[in-house]
């Protein structure tokens, strides 16, 4: 073979290109071993990557879960602090010594509340008693309005007599006056017969003089009767409405009775709740403060436990710079079709971030979420290597800041959403979808030119 083919050949093993290598059988072996070498160069380079990715997602999952943690923490000390006061001796909102207070003050209101229930039961046998009289009053006079009545019946019955009286004197007035002028007629025969007719006539005259006065006398006596009646029918109906409203009062105190009662029960069962709560507050305090200063701790020894974590993602990072200069090398190149797949993931994982995002508005909550362009899983790629496609490097160049504007809208809409500002975070989103769309595609123009 001659040199000029063993210089082809040599050239061809420099830029690691496929030959014939059959005459060469050194040469070939060299080239088998770079061939296998940049493939395992580019396996090696795909798992720090992945590697490098999933120690970001790490980080930034830990520091999400160690701020939940944190803010849990700090939540439990204000929450204890309100409850109990600080553990320096500020007061919040109710202290042990504030609390057994307050039982102290329960107790008094029940014991009160016990007095006034006896107090109203007084008043609601009082109630009774004159309800009671009430009832034999109206009675009584139920029975003096009956016999006023039969009285009135009887003074009736005596007008009627008087007046049937009264008319036969005045009949026998006319017969004696009839007889005295007959006897006058008879002259000395009837002389006696007259002297007894007028006799008679003055007897009538008499008795007509008296039925006369007991008549006025029978109508006074009537009218004082009526007027009796009416003012006993009167005094039925005011003693009947006084019942009525004294039933009323009745059944109101009878209810406020049984209210009472039922207060004073319920503060008797406060209590003794009260008295519970007073003997386990101390119990509780101390339960909550320890509970609080071992959370303290968890969240120190996460964050502890982050920092190698930090330490080993800048370390990979750094490698996976390294072994992306190296690829420049033709030893060390990327395949199109390798660099491709890279650029596939990138927007694999361009999508899943905006779906993150998207989650986070409808949800109104937050989630880990990598707001650090050079950490995200196209960002490791990104700032690690140079692609050897002519035609990409124009586009490929201009990624840098429209990636780094896209991940800002992340920490926009988590400020929005912390401001409690959902409107302004919808309205963030829809403008990261869209701007989405322009990255999207300038990695598919990649994706194109590098097949």
């Amino acid at each position: 073979m001659g040199i000029k083919d063993r210089v082809v050949l040599m050239k061809a093993v420099s830029q690691l290109k496929e030959a014939d290598y059959s005459n060469e059988p050194e040469l070939g072996n060299i080239y088998q071993r770079l061939s296998k070498g940049r493939k395992q160069f580019a396996s090696i380079f795909e798992k720090n990557i992945k590697a490098v990715m999933q120690i970001s997602s790490l980080d930034l999952t830990m520091q999400h879960q160690t701020e939940k943690i944190v803010e849990i923490s700090n939540n439990v000390t204000r929450a204890t602090e309100t409850i109990f006061g600080s553990s320096y001796g500020s007061s919040g909102t109710m202290s042990n010594s504030q609390h057994e207070e307050l039982t102290n003050s329960i107790i008094e209101v029940s014991t009160a509340t016990d007095e006034v229930y006896q107090k109203i039961e007084v008043g609601q046998n009082e109630l009774t008693l004159i309800k009671d009289l009430s009832n034999q009053t109206i009675e009584v006079s139920l029975e003096l309005q009956k016999d006023m009545d039969e009285l009135y019946q009887i003074i009736k019955r005596m007008s009627d007599v008087i007046s049937g009286i009264d008319s036969i004197s005045l009949q026998t007035n006319l017969l004696a006056l009839n007889a005295s002028i007959e006897a006058s007629r008879a002259g000395s025969a009837g002389r006696g017969f007259a002297v007894v007719a007028n006799e008679i006539r003055s007897l009538s005259e008499e008795t007509q003089t008296l039925t006369k006065s007991m008549t006025e006398f029978v109508d006074n006596i009537k009218s004082a009767s009526k007027k009796s009646i009416q003012s006993t029918k009167d005094t039925i109906e005011s003693l009947d409405t006084v019942t009525e409203k004294i039933k009323h009062v009745w059944q109101l105190n009878d209810e406020s009775q049984q209210q009472v009662s039922n207060v004073k029960e319920s503060m008797s069962s406060i209590a003794a709740v009260s008295e519970e709560l007073s003997s386990s507050m101390a119990q509780m305090e101390d339960q909550l403060r320890s509970s609080t200063d071992f959370m303290n701790q968890v969240s120190f020894d996460l964050k502890k436990a982050v920092e190698p974590v930090v330490g080993i993602e800048q370390t990979l990072d750094d490698t996976v710079k390294q072994m992306g200069m190296m690829a420049e090398d033709a030893f060390y190149h990327l395949e199109n079709a390798e660099f491709g797949q890279y650029v596939s993931t990138a927007i694999s994982a361009h999508q899943t971030w905006l779906s993150n995002l998207k989650k986070m508005v409808s949800d109104k909550t937050l989630m880990p979420l990598q707001l650090d362009a050079t950490k995200c899983g196209f960002g490791h790629f990104y700032y690690a290597m140079t692609p050897q496609i002519p035609e990409v490097l124009p586009i490929w160049n201009s990624l840098g800041e429209k990636h780094k504007r896209f991940h800002n809208f992340g920490n926009e809409v988590i400020q929005a959403l912390q401001s409690g500002n959902h409107f302004k975070a919808e309205q963030l989103y829809r403008e990261a979808e869209n701007y989405s769309k322009g990255l999207i595609a300038d990695l598919e123009a990649i994706l194109e030119l590098s097949r």
